[in-house]
């Protein structure tokens, strides 16, 4: 994955500083801070972030559960709640827009950085699943026998077969080294490879 560009929104101005300082050290690319609704959202339809964290009220005219619609609706844009509201009407309205998360103020930064990494992690995941949507899509020259891989498995697979390494196929595949490994160590899971020994280029050779 390309770094991260994460959005900001929140009327909180010291709280939203308080979070892109904590994001900065992660390297993660910043838009905003917005501090407001209807600001959010045109920095969204001009920068296109990987996901945006939202208060879920806002000074203006639309909140941020209303934002969150939009950017869903219309940018494709998934969105992490931050609220320091734990009322039921609240969440329930929020849950209809279906958040990758929920954050409850006060947060800590392990906190804030732990849930930004999960929903990053969901997001990539969904976007490799939307890669592969039948059968047809099995790559051409991959024996048969490894169907029982995931489609990024096969994925990651074919480009091992041909003798592609972990940078490599990251790169052509456009997903995070990190990714990639965690997919080899499934695959060679799954290929039943329990000796370190074992090439896993080799085995998938035959």
């Amino acid at each position: 994955m390309k770094t991260p560009k994460i959005l900001i929104a929140d009327d909180d101005v010291i709280f939203a500083g308080l979070l892109e300082e904590i994001l900065k050290t992660k390297d993660y690319g910043i838009i905003g801070p917005a501090n407001s609704g209807e600001e959010a959202y045109q920095l969204a339809k001009e920068h296109r972030p990987t996901v945006a964290m939202l208060d879920i009220k806002m000074t203006g005219g639309i909140d941020g559960i209303e934002v969150a619609d939009k950017l869903d609706r219309e940018l494709n844009i998934p969105v992490i709640f931050l609220t320091g509201h734990d009322d039921p009407a609240i969440i329930e309205r929020a849950k209809r827009v279906k958040p990758l998360s929920f954050l409850l103020k006060p947060l800590n930064e392990r906190q804030i950085l732990a849930e930004l990494e999960i929903a990053l992690f969901k997001i990539e995941a969904t976007r490799e699943r939307q890669l592969f949507t039948s059968e047809d899509d099995f790559p051409e020259g991959l024996p048969e026998r490894y169907a029982v891989l995931t489609p990024t498995e096969i994925r990651v697979a074919s480009w091992i077969r041909i003798g592609k390494t972990t940078k490599e196929a990251a790169r052509l595949m456009g997903i995070s080294q990190n990714t990639v490994s965690w997919h080899r160590k499934n695959i060679r899971r799954k290929l039943k490879l329990t000796d370190s020994r074992e090439n896993l280029t080799l085995n998938l050779l035959y």
